[in-house]
């Protein structure tokens, strides 16, 4: 099996692309079941955050049909021309692909290096694709293996305490716009981890009024529970905005849900008195032309990310790509062991198969035999292949570990003409994995 990642990021895709080609929650199962009705592609998980659209799958066969299927389906759905998309996509193929899964979860590839958010935006894409059916071993593998590296990047350095999350540098800037944000007062739309992030900083920053807003008034009533804050329902925010000197919104909405209108009669309610919008939603929650009304200051991703770029890199960094390394080495190791699995499992299949012929044959020609002497015969026999077959088996599994793997199975293949279908061979090969850890058992393949 073999993963395939395409990514557009915010390193080399507009903002207002990413905006076409994002996945709300809503539309996740959607996307999900299209690239998973792909012929070529047996799992797919879509990854889509503020600050990248990249889907990940796995294919029996060659990148190249994935490839196109992906960028045929992204182009449809964000209303772009293919070639476009294309041009933007950087498109990874096996180590590679884990190698990137690996520095996206550590927070390398963010516009807000070391945010640790990103950890939970891959756990809701790998259950988003559980929830439609779309993910299987080969994914929730490469999935699990990214998490574990991020784990060691955020507990063998300080890549996370010295990052900055989008939301904590908006409010910076938030801070600076008004000499201070104590005493504000403050509303939040969005109740994901982004939005719930926001509303404690500000909390935390001393705002007076805090106000929170979302789809869910289950989810909306916790979020402002946990920040001593206002629940509001959807109605109510436009009366709020008369009485805000911040709007923060991260929302998963597929459209705009704050209007340049509806800021604008906000505002001719309080002549004069600014407001600090700071939009991270991806679509964008608010439409750019509010930027444009007298006594607003509009901060979206593209200008928070311009922002950022002016930061110096952690000094962690060097280390964390260390562990990225070493992560993507272990993790391409294990593929290419499991990629061994079915052959050597057949050349033991096999022999195994020859073996019992011909001790069948042998007790049909000795009769007179006890249960016990035919049962010790074939226990000898079993344990003399074991013992031949463990060293080829240990250095076979060495050997197809690394660039010439493929050569060394491909010899396997040839050897023993491994063609035909010799049955379950995963299930074989634990059997064969077991006896090549303690080879003086006496169990049988």
């Amino acid at each position: 099996m073999t993963i395939v990642s395409l990514s557009l990021s915010h390193r080399f895709t507009p903002a207002e692309v990413l905006e076409k080609l994002a996945v709300p929650s809503a539309q996740q199962a959607g996307v999900l079941a299209r690239l998973h009705a792909v012929p070529s592609i047996d799992e797919v998980v879509v990854l889509s955050t503020c600050n990248r659209v990249e889907v990940y799958a796995a294919t029996p066969g060659p990148a190249g049909p994935v490839t196109q299927a992906v960028a045929d389906l992204l182009a449809d759905h964000g209303q772009l021309p293919v070639g476009d998309v294309l041009r933007m996509t950087r498109i990874r193929v096996g180590g590679a692909a884990a190698e990137h899964l690996f520095s996206v979860a550590c927070g390398l590839d963010s516009m807000a290096v070391g945010e640790d958010q990103i950890v939970a935006q891959i756990k809701a894409a790998a259950r988003a694709a559980a929830n439609a059916g779309t993910t299987g071993p080969a994914l929730t593998g490469l999935v699990d293996a990214a998490l574990r590296a991020s784990k060691r990047a955020r507990t063998q350095t300080t890549i996370s305490t010295e990052g900055v999350s989008l939301a904590r540098a908006g409010l910076d800037l938030a801070d600076a716009h008004f000499g201070g944000l104590a005493a504000r007062d403050a509303v939040v739309i969005g109740t994901g981890s982004t939005g719930k992030l926001a509303a404690r900083l500000l909390r935390e920053a001393g705002v007076g009024r805090l106000s929170v807003a979302g789809r869910s008034q289950v989810r909306v009533a916790e979020a402002a529970t946990a920040v001593r804050g206002m629940p509001l329902r959807n109605g109510d925010v436009p009366a709020a905005l008369a009485d805000a000197d911040v709007l923060i919104t991260a929302t998963g909405a597929a459209v705009p849900l704050v209007s340049a209108e509806q800021v604008r009669a906000a505002r001719a309610k309080v002549p004069g008195r600014p407001l600090f919008v700071l939009d991270l939603g991806v679509p964008r929650d608010v439409d750019p032309a509010v930027g444009g009304l007298p006594g607003v200051t509009l901060v979206d991703l593209t200008a928070l990310g311009r922002h950022l770029a002016d930061r110096a890199a952690p000094d962690q960094i060097s280390q964390v790509r260390a562990i990225v390394a070493e992560e993507t080495a272990v993790y391409r190791d294990r593929q290419e062991q499991t990629a061994a699995v079915p052959v050597i499992a057949a050349m033991h299949a096999q022999i195994r198969q020859l073996a019992d012929a011909e001790l069948a044959r042998l007790h049909d020609r000795l009769p007179d035999l006890s249960d016990q002497q035919r049962a010790e015969t074939a226990a000898t026999v079993h344990r003399i292949l074991r013992k031949i077959l463990h060293r080829p088996t240990v250095r076979a599994k060495e050997f197809t570990t690394g660039p010439t793997g493929p050569v060394y199975l491909d010899a396997l293949r040839q050897l023993f003409d491994l063609s035909a279908d010799v049955g379950d061979a995963h299930a074989t090969m634990a059997k064969i994995t077991r006896q090549a850890e303690l080879p003086d058992t006496e169990s049988r393949y």
